[in-house]
């Protein structure tokens, strides 16, 4: 048996799959199972126990028509793998072409997929479901596989860094989104570390600078990570603070009590999976609007409703 699974992004959409790939191991222990994923986000599946391998989708590369050729090689190269099942969990244009180039007699593919997607499946699941999380585990109970919602066999396999070998318990800080509208106020980190004295904090992620000061408290390690080593960090933390993002999802999946920021984006939807996950949001009538730009004369007032006094109670009633 060789199974694809063609899950190319986001990043928090490929944690949220995980359940996927170890329900389908479960199933069929001796199979090949392969995982097409963007070449940027390789690093979350390296090592993986239920993976057999990675098939890089170079996107930014390809972007260019001069590419033509190499993409072609590599549909073929996808086709002579002779896959018995492949499942496109992405269900865009591109998971479909992905999907179809791969040839296998069955493709299975979600109802929710767009931008004609469907033209590449033989099979439907149907997916219902309002969480993302739950609409990929709709395949699992498609081909009449138990689902194990949490079971996502993330194993963190880069060393911790040398700055935070000696440090004892500390509150890991990811204050980015892809999205302005998903962001805190800058203002508010700054608050709330100086409302914890007695915590250490670790900042971690990738976007724009801005200031963070608690002498012998504050590690800031934003924009200096690899992938493989902010798993590393996000486990080690006693409890993680984070936007709607995909570092809130690797931390749900690791089993760390994370407390999520929610504004523009609908909880119900993107929510974490995970044991020990708690949300944070302010009803607005404009929220969640799912838009990347505030229309409102208070920009991003859901977010800026959500105090730094609130955060920390939620905050401390995690690290218990």
């Amino acid at each position: 048996m060789k199974i694809l699974i063609v899950k190319p992004s986001a990043l928090g959409d490929i944690v949220q799959a995980l359940p996927v790939l170890t329900g389908l191991r479960r199933q069929w222990p001796d199979a090949q199972i392969d995982w097409i994923v963007n070449d940027s986000l390789s690093e979350i599946l390296d090592g993986h126990p239920a993976l057999n391998k990675t098939i890089h989708y170079p996107r930014k590369r390809w972007n260019a028509p001069l590419h033509l050729p190499e993409i072609g090689r590599w549909c073929r190269k996808l086709r002579e793998e002779h896959y018995d099942i492949t499942i496109d969990l992405q269900g865009l244009l591109r998971s479909a072409i992905m999907t179809w180039a791969a040839g296998s007699p069955r493709r299975l593919g979600l109802t929710s997929a767009r931008e004609g997607a469907g033209f590449a499946y033989n099979e439907y699941i149907a997916d219902t479901a309002i969480s993302n999380a739950e609409r990929y585990l709709t395949c699992l109970e498609y081909l009449g596989i138990p689902v194990q919602p949490h079971d996502f066999q993330l194993i963190p396999r880069a060393p911790l860094p040398d700055s935070l070998q000696s440090l004892g318990p500390y509150i890991a800080l990811h204050p980015y989104s892809k999205w302005r509208t998903k962001y805190w106020p800058w203002r508010y980190y700054q608050e709330l570390i100086d409302s914890m004295p007695e915590a250490h904090f670790v900042a971690v992620g990738q976007g724009p600078w801005f200031p963070l000061e608690a002498e012998g408290r504050l590690i800031d390690l934003r924009n200096c990570l690899s992938l493989s080593t902010l798993v590393t960090v996000l486990h080690k933390a006693q409890v993680v603070l984070s936007t709607d993002s995909g570092p809130a999802h690797i931390a749900g999946a690791l089993g760390r009590p994370t407390l999520v920021l929610y504004g523009a984006t609908d909880w119900r939807e993107s929510k974490p999976l995970g044991s020990h996950v708690r949300v944070h949001t302010h009803a607005l009538f404009c929220s969640p609007c799912q838009k990347r730009t505030c229309w409102r004369d208070t920009p991003i007032e859901c977010m800026s409703l959500l105090t730094p006094k609130k955060v920390r109670t939620l905050l401390l009633s995690l690290a218990l």
